[in-house]
């Protein structure tokens, strides 16, 4: 549901009580780290086998409602014992084919370009 991060995140509910939360990998897509208030963002979820890919729904560029749900999607992790976040910054060609890639590939890639990031910075 590109561009409605409550619609997004709404979905994601029930498929993420099927992962175990503690072993859980986030990486948060970006493809602008130099104006973080204007960001727009992805989720990559690794749990185990299970890869899964939002669509572009959440931060600043969304507005209000796009900060603030990307910081309960946040909260909803760490509450379920998600400690493992990273953030991946691409560049923008490669930020808008992600669908387009492989799962084994998409994955293989955000896990390179993925950097160890504070929750609390996605905090709404």
């Amino acid at each position: 549901m590109k561009g409605l991060p409550r619609e997004t995140f709404e979905s994601l509910k029930p498929r993420l009580k099927k992962l175990h939360l503690p072993s859980l990998k986030v990486i948060l897509i970006t493809d602008d780290q130099g104006r973080r208030e204007q960001a727009r963002f992805r989720v990559f979820l690794i749990g185990g086998k299970h890869l899964l890919l939002t669509e572009e729904a959440f931060g600043p560029a969304y507005g209000e409602v796009g900060s603030r749900v990307l910081g309960e999607l946040v909260a909803l992790l760490k509450k379920g014992g998600t400690h493992d976040f990273k953030e991946a910054v691409l560049p923008p060609g490669l930020y808008s084919a992600l669908d387009e890639l492989d799962p084994q590939e998409l994955r293989e890639r955000l896990l390179a370009n993925a950097n160890p990031a504070d929750p609390g910075l996605y905090a709404a």
